[in-house]
């Protein structure tokens, strides 16, 4: 349990990260509780896991190399162990139980219309029209290239890249678009493009999901408090 606080302090986790990383390792150590660490064992936890879905077993693997790799790392154990990834049955490909991935190289043109801006903070940020008319134009910090967001007591700090920076950084009256109402958002959204408020955060999800992201990850960059809505995005 000591390792397990002492792993968790050692990494910059917001609290809901911390929280699914705690239950995957209090499960594995439990597993561990009347067994020796040894490479026989992890094999059998490993197979432990085989009527979990996919996306959990890649996970709960995932949490736990990290884990023994921070116990090697710190002399607990003197042997370094490694659990192979599970890997995607190639013979049953799967069931489209979400979107394909698609660039929108038309939002990046330069910025006619309040649609094209609320359109780029959606696919760059993943907000949602309720978070976008919480945010002010000095959450943008152009210096360090990060958006600030604040939702129920909860900061978030967000990368900005600089092909977004190029198109709306010279924008003078954002604080007026973001006190509008939802209704307002909502209609501007849809004059510029077919694409919903949801879709186009589901594009900002699998944007991160292709380039590396964790699933502990894309839930804290959204301020998710559980990762269970994102689970299908990763089978």
């Amino acid at each position: 349990m000591n390792e397990i606080d002492d792993f968790l302090d050692s990494k910059n986790f917001s609290r809901n990260t911390k929280s699914n990383y705690y239950y995957d390792l209090i499960a594995f150590t439990h597993f561990f509780e009347n067994k020796k660490l040894s490479e026989t064992g992890l094999e059998l936890y490993r197979a432990s896991l085989v009527n979990a879905a996919i996306s959990a077993q890649r996970r709960k693997i995932s949490s736990v190399n990290q884990f023994l790799l921070y116990l090697y790392n710190q002399k607990k154990i003197d042997h370094f162990y490694h659990l192979e990834q599970v890997s995607y049955p190639k013979s049953q490909p799967q069931k489209a139980s979400h979107p394909m991935y698609k660039e929108f190289p038309e939002f990046y043109k330069d910025l006619q219309s309040p649609g094209q801006f609320l359109a780029l903070l959606i696919l760059e940020f993943g907000l949602n029209f309720s978070e976008i008319q919480h945010l002010e134009w000095r959450n943008f910090n152009w210096n360090f290239k990060i958006l600030t967001v604040e939702k129920k007591g909860m900061t978030r700090v967000l990368p900005i890249r600089e092909k977004f920076a190029l198109r709306v950084r010279g924008i003078t009256n954002a604080d007026e678009l973001f006190s509008k109402t939802r209704q307002f958002l909502y209609l501007e959204l849809k004059k510029y493009t077919t694409y919903s408020s949801k879709e186009l955060r589901e594009q900002y999800i699998l944007r991160q999901i292709r380039s590396g992201k964790t699933i502990y990850e894309v839930a804290e960059m959204l301020g998710l408090s559980t990762i269970i809505t994102l689970e299908k995005y990763y089978r």
